[in-house]
């Protein structure tokens, strides 16, 4: 007769009035291993295995506590299952359980180990992991678009096509990533069209020099590989220029109004931008107080664009936007940013995107605003190159060679403090439009 979950929970009572373990071990069949219970002085019920081992010995094999709902031990049932397990190995020839056990224990952990690494490997070498590296790879040279790069691969590769970005990078092909492009297309994403195809060129054209160039992080020769597969497909640049929308004298006062109204550090931002020219919002977000000399009037950007290594020194005269600044480093004089609306963090981007766009209504975008200004500093007769040193235009040849970032200061304060008197007489209403018509 089998015991009863009753009567085992009864032995621990027994065990204590006889101030000494007591054990049930009449279940299971002479030569096939029996199901072993000890009920301990201290309450305790626990679970073995007896069988007479290979060398005639006896052996208790541990399964586990007793526990009425199976949560940190096992239930009678499960003991019994167990055991019957045991019994059918033991029965079939294998008389050192024991051993047995551990050895497939061994030999599991073995497989465990050869799958992870297999894993890793397959992983490691993936279009995932390659793209992952690329983003780090901007992040850790301080490149403003490296957030923007992480995202375009998360949403344009990595989340559509799960099975190609888990694909080994060195075995993907022209064919394969046309997909990606085609999908933006078709559904009319030309700037991420053109962004996404630029950053994925970039990725693979470092991974593929990485074996013969010590300057690209040894991460990306894990990747093996040779060729670029972007550079045979079309640079999609038709699809993807610059566009030519320039704000109309009353939308830039209207704009310049609304961002005067406001008390919001995105405000702030777009109008710093503006007065000094239309500068790059990536890299006016991350101005920090110690940018700011107010001593000597200027107020210092970095420019990270392009390839160059480190960030370029941007300096700009401060004069135009000197109230402004004056008065947000009062409020953020020890965050990452000037600009910062919480003390703590650096503003992004999309937050002045999304102050344009409801000031606009969706008729011009962030982007318009720096050709609008560059648009107007010409037509006001701001020569080429001023309006390059202006808005950091990569600069070449000789200039670029000798670039002091002191360099052009006045002429850059002459150009900026007559963009902002047109500014504020458009503000005022007393411009006449250089487009022609009243403002």
């Amino acid at each position: 007769m089998k015991l009863t979950v009753k009567q085992l929970e009864a032995l621990p009572r027994k065990a204590a009035k006889e101030g000494k373990d007591a054990i049930y071990a009449t279940e299971g069949r002479r030569g096939a291993g029996l199901l072993r219970i000890r009920a301990q002085v201290s309450g305790t019920i626990r679970f073995f295995f007896r069988y007479t081992d290979s060398d005639g010995k006896r052996d208790d094999l541990a399964l586990g506590a007793y526990s009425p709902t199976g949560e940190g031990g096992m239930t009678l049932e499960q003991a019994r299952d167990r055991a019957e397990q045991l019994s059918l190995i033991y029965r079939s020839g294998v008389k050192d359980i024991r051993l047995h056990l551990e050895a497939e224990q061994r030999a599991a952990a073995a497989e465990l180990r050869r799958q992870a690494e297999e894993q890793e490997r397959q992983e490691a070498g993936s279009l995932a992991a390659l793209l992952s590296i690329y983003a780090d790879y901007l992040r850790d040279r301080s490149k403003p678009s490296w957030k923007d790069v992480a995202s375009i691969f998360r949403l344009h590769i990595v989340e559509p096509y799960p099975d190609l970005a888990q694909t080994r990078a060195n075995e993907i092909t022209p064919k394969d990533l046309r997909a990606i492009f085609d999908r933006l297309q078709d559904k009319g994403y030309t700037r991420a069209l053109g962004k996404t195809r630029a950053a994925l060129h970039s990725a693979y054209n470092l991974a593929a020099k990485s074996e013969f160039d010590s300057t690209i992080p040894p991460a990306f020769r894990l990747f093996k590989v040779s060729t670029n597969p972007v550079a045979v497909l079309p640079t999609y640049s038709a699809l993807s220029k610059p566009g030519d929308r320039v704000l109309t004298p009353a939308e830039l006062r209207h704009l310049l109004e609304h961002l005067h109204e406001s008390d919001s550090m995105a405000a702030r931002a777009l109008l710093v931008g503006i007065y000094l020219g239309g500068q790059r919002p990536t890299q006016l977000v991350r101005v920090r107080a110690e940018d700011v000399d107010i001593e000597r009037g200027t107020i210092t950007l970095r420019d990270g664009k392009g390839r160059r290594q480190h960030p370029r020194l941007h300096v700009l005269p401060l004069e135009p936007v000197t109230g402004i600044v004056t008065e947000l480093l009062e409020i953020n004089a020890n965050a990452p940013s000037v600009f910062s609306s919480d003390g703590k963090t650096i503003p992004h981007v999309t937050t002045l995107s999304k102050t344009i766009h409801e000031i606009s209504g969706g008729k011009y975008q962030l982007r318009d605003v720096r050709r609008t200004c560059e648009t107007e500093l010409a037509r006001l007769g701001v020569a080429k190159d001023i309006r390059a040193q202006i808005l950091s235009h990569e600069l070449g040849g000789v200039q670029a060679r000798h670039y002091d970032r002191h360099h052009y200061l006045d002429e850059k304060r002459q150009a900026l403090m007559t963009w902002k008197a047109y500014l504020d007489g458009l503000q005022a209403g007393n411009v006449v439009s250089l487009h022609g018509a009243a403002s």
